[in-house]
């Protein structure tokens, strides 16, 4: 469908849902794209801000978009503290000295010759296809040191037929897969880890595939962290990453009372597609209403962790719950708050995100 079409089309179910004309909404979102955060249009419908009842008008204006995402993170974050968190080998240096848990890195192969710690340096392709046949304990997690959106990810349990290796959702993996990923300069090179286990409670809601909580911290002035909102990345068996991906890879998103760690809100894409959930497709599991485990222990190791990022002062935590406790899996930036803050209904910016925000100008 081509875009003019599809903006035709969502501007119709909204004057059949809602009551809005065509006019109206012609007006909303011409106010909201020269407001403060530049809403673009599909942002509009898709992000449902066409909705009064969750949206009045004040709230649409506080509502962000990637460009206003863009802006938050230009104004809270400098630029010179973003490879902290965008290079995950740094990253994990980092926070293995300061001694906050994270995945345990088997083995490395590193462009610019980085490491964490004490993992084994592969250097060439001959090295790395006899670390997987000879010395990798599988089940091992392979991600990029530069990547996103689950790109250049493998979970492999073992070797397979004919040289290739098989995967996590019961299919194979062939040596050319994996020196795509080997190869490509934009990754920067590749992490071998240790898979994780989920907490018993969080596997037997959504199965083995990690499925990390994004946590929102936000930095005052005196970088007192402060968490601001959280969400579920719940990942589904044919997948080896949580990525949602705004709904394509399949993945649910869920929203998180980040007071209790409760699940609020479930849903499988944005509108007019997504749908509310309450029960996990794969174990049938009840979502909606489920507590997750030690949430007060992740937002404190979220927070504490922050501190050590003053720089970055709009901070976003993956954590997995995993058996042994909550484990910071990586910290990015430039992250869009568009998807989370449809999940809670309500704008991103709050009168105490401003606040924040204020403190620091």
């Amino acid at each position: 469908m081509g875009k003019l079409r599809k903006l035709y089309v969502y501007s119709g179910l909204v004057r059949t849902q809602t009551g809005k004309s065509r006019w109206q909404q012609i007006r909303e979102i011409l106010a909201l794209h020269r407001g403060p955060y530049q809403l673009g249009i599909e942002e509009y419908y898709e992000l449902g801000i066409f909705d009064d009842r969750h949206y009045p008008a004040a709230e649409k204006m506080r509502c962000l978009g990637w460009k206003g995402s863009a802006m938050l993170d230009q104004r809270m974050n400098h630029s010179y503290w973003r490879a902290t968190a965008n290079d995950k080998v740094l990253n994990y240096a980092l926070l293995a000295h300061y001694g906050f848990p994270i995945p345990q890195t088997l083995a490395i192969w590193s462009r610019a010759g980085q490491r964490i710690a004490d993992e084994k340096i592969l250097s060439s392709e001959a090295e790395l296809f006899d670390y997987l046949d000879t010395g990798s304990p599988f089940p091992v997690f392979i991600k990029p040191i530069h990547g996103t959106y689950g790109r250049g990810t493998f979970c492999l349990l073992g070797k397979g037929p004919d040289g290739a290796y098989l995967d996590s959702r019961g299919s194979t993996v062939s040596r050319d897969a994996l020196l795509e990923a080997w190869r490509n300069r934009k990754f920067g090179g590749l992490l071998f880890q240790k898979r994780l286990r989920q907490h018993p409670a969080v596997e037997a809601l959504v199965g083995e595939t990690i499925s990390c909580i994004r946590l929102i911290v936000a930095l005052d002035a005196e970088t007192r962290p402060e968490a601001v909102l959280a969400f579920w990345k719940i990942g589904r068996a044919a997948n080896i990453t949580d990525n949602f991906h705004m709904g394509k890879s399949g993945n649910l998103l869920a929203g998180i009372d980040i007071g209790s760690g409760r699940v609020e809100r479930v849903i499988t894409g944005l509108w007019p597609g997504g749908v509310d959930v309450s029960e996990h497709p794969d174990t049938g599991a009840q979502l909606v209403g489920a507590q997750l485990p030690d949430w007060s222990k992740a937002l404190a190791l979220c927070c504490e962790a922050a501190r050590h990022f003053p720089g970055l002062r709009l901070q976003h935590w993956d954590v997995a719950f995993a058996e042994q406790g909550p484990v910071l899996m990586e910290l990015n930036t430039e992250a869009d708050l568009g998807v989370p803050q449809f999940l809670g209904r309500k704008a991103f910016v709050s009168e105490r995100v401003d606040a924040l925000m204020a403190s620091g100008s």
